[in-house]
């Protein structure tokens, strides 16, 4: 069991959280590049000085709220009360509380997106990738995916058609809701698409 935190140590992890509270609500509501360090720190209660202690740069914090978003991904899709019993099922909702995540706004996820490749951060689409494999490792352990592919390779493979499906739904290719067209996804990937005449390679 680990020891509990101490007084000064809560107080850090709160002030943290406020600061990531407050840019997550500030960039949603203005967007990454017309807010300001200021602006976060007020809205936050602390100093500007005491931003830095927690994060470099503003460009610091993209990194820092993304992995706090996931890791909220993580904890619902993991809640045993709310969570659906199929993994499957559970990959489904965990990649509906994706769009639905203030961050995936269409605008704003196009800032972030710079930000994140400026600093060469790949961690959160790391991160997804290995919250969408782990549900898969369920699912082949309950029998629901072949058991004979590598999770990390599906895991990988769904992500990258999400991404690719959100991307055409925002564009204009509006003919279902988003959380629809995400799940007719699922099910084609979980019906598979080899004809009776594919072979592989040699």
């Amino acid at each position: 069991m680990e020891p509990s935190l101490s007084r000064r140590e809560r107080k850090k992890l709160a002030t943290r959280q406020r600061l990531m509270q407050a840019a997550l609500q500030l960039f949603s509501e203005h967007g990454y590049d017309a807010t300001t360090v200021e602006e976060i720190a007020e809205a936050a209660d602390v100093a500007k000085s005491t931003f830095f202690n927690y994060f470099e740069t503003k460009e610091a914090i993209v990194p820092a709220l993304m992995e706090w978003r996931l890791t909220h991904l993580e904890d619902t899709i993991s809640a045993t009360s709310t969570a659906p019993v199929s993994s499957v099922e559970r990959i489904k909702r965990l990649l509906h509380l994706v769009i639905d995540d203030p961050l995936a706004n269409p605008a704003l996820a196009r800032q972030l997106f710079m930000v994140q490749r400026g600093q060469q951060n790949m961690q959160p689409i790391f991160a997804l990738t290995a919250l969408i494999s782990e549900q898969v490792r369920q699912a082949q352990q309950a029998g629901e995916i072949r058991d004979d592919v590598n999770p990390t390779d599906i895991g990988s493979i769904i992500r990258a058609v999400f991404l690719h499906q959100v991307v055409n739904w925002h564009c204009g290719d509006k003919q279902l809701p988003l959380s629809a067209t995400i799940d007719r996804m699922i099910d084609i990937l979980m019906e598979g698409i080899a004809g009776p005449n594919w072979r592989p390679s040699p």
